[in-house]
């Protein structure tokens, strides 16, 4: 199962620039659990901590396409540096400003400039390899792989956010995740051969890749699917604080991105005869299914064990809807395309956790949980209505 993975590591660089991005993007399974763990530490509001863990991601998830039209035209090196510097300065402050308690539109303000500014690594990196591969069938085992590693990300993600906040301190839990992506940044940079070359094209030639048919309907899939990932991660964090062992939130995240992981290995490894659209809408299918069962569960125990079978159906649904969206982006519009996918699980993420937040703090866990279902159920409604956009 593993000799697909150990010969596209053998692709000269891969080595390098993958492991560089695996670095460079643990924050995103560190940024939105350590605004949550911050702000409640310091405030004790939920609903506080997912507005502002939403703004976060809204903010984000709208202007990371216009850095990625722009990596796209001048080169990964010339507009990552920056634009991370700048999401550095106001992580930083936005810490700053949650500790010493103040004002709420400060706050709001400094999340947002750190969300204006952040990169999407995983874009970054899947168009190295669609640059160093090109059409070579091993694209799909290096999309499989990168996937893998996101899930990866989600399992030692949350831990590390988790234990910094709630051993060392409150901010710890930030800060390392803004060391993480300077320093994955700064090697994945300055390996320039896999960077994939800027667009020949003056602004006005290049068409944006939202623009191509089935784009906006496969990026409603991911929204939802988005939906799912922001209602289970802020409602287990709930759950593990409502136990009374709020260490415990981490471990239960993991269990979910576990269940992903181990799925991604096995997904990537075959060689599929069923297309990626049916793929798409068969991990759909499973995410929902097993998604069901979250809000009825009253115990820790059983509740990892649902969460890692829910996990089950996340990274197929993922591996597929990357793989769709490389087939059907013009040229030269790859990391854009890639980018705008990611963007409709941003909006999901971050509107299911602001709602999954309110309802914990009205409501209860077990109905924070219902947003989930609610999220797979119109992730599968949304695959059924965008199949024949899709490329069969």
């Amino acid at each position: 199962m593993l000799s697909p993975y150990r010969d596209l590591l053998a692709t000269p660089g891969g080595r390098i620039f993958s492991g560089a991005a695996f670095v460079a993007r643990m924050p995103i399974a560190m940024n939105g659990l350590g605004i949550v763990l911050l702000v409640v530490a310091e405030d004790g509001r939920y609903g506080v901590a997912g507005a502002l863990s939403a703004t976060f991601a809204i903010v984000n998830a709208a202007a990371a396409p216009g850095i990625a039209r722009l990596v796209d035209r001048f080169g990964q090196r010339r507009v990552v540096a920056p634009a991370v510097a700048v999401h550095g300065l106001g992580m930083a402050l936005f810490i700053i400003l949650v500790t010493v308690d103040a004002p709420m539109w400060a706050q709001y303000a400094a999340v947002a400039a750190a969300g204006m500014a952040g990169p999407s690594v995983g874009s970054l990196v899947r168009a190295r390899w669609g640059h160093v591969l090109g059409a070579d069938p091993r694209l799909h085992t290096a999309y499989a792989f990168e996937s893998v590693l996101d899930e990866a990300i989600f399992v030692l993600g949350p831990l590390l956010a988790t234990v910094l906040a709630t051993q060392v301190a409150p901010q710890a839990g930030l800060l390392a995740a803004v060391v993480l992506l300077v320093a994955g940044s700064i090697a994945l940079l300055t390996h320039r051969d896999s960077e994939p070359l800027p667009a020949e094209t003056d602004a006005g030639g290049h068409p944006s890749a939202l623009r191509s048919p089935g784009l906006p309907a496969l990026m409603l899939v991911f929204l939802f699917i988005g939906g799912v990932f922001g209602s289970v991660e802020i409602s287990a964090v709930a759950f593990a604080d409502e136990s009374g062992r709020p260490g415990l939130a981490g471990a239960l995240l993991a269990a979910y991105a576990a269940g992903s992981m181990l799925a991604g290995i096995a997904f990537g490894a075959v060689d599929w005869r069923v297309s990626a659209r049916r793929r798409l809408l068969l991990g759909a299918t499973m995410m929902t299914a097993t998604a069901t069962t979250l809000p009825w569960v009253g115990s820790t125990p059983v509740l990892a064990g649902c969460l890692f079978l829910a996990g089950v159906g996340i990274a197929p649904t993922l591996i597929s809807g990357f793989s769709l969206v490389q087939r059907m982006v013009p040229a030269g519009t790859t990391t854009e395309g890639l980018t705008w996918a990611t963007t409709g699980l941003i909006v999901g993420f971050s509107a299911a956790t602001w709602i999954s937040g309110r309802l914990v703090d009205a409501r209860g866990v077990s109905t924070a949980f219902m947003v989930a279902t609610a999220s797979g159920l119109c992730a599968l409604a949304a695959c059924l209505l965008a199949a024949r956009r899709l490329p069969a």
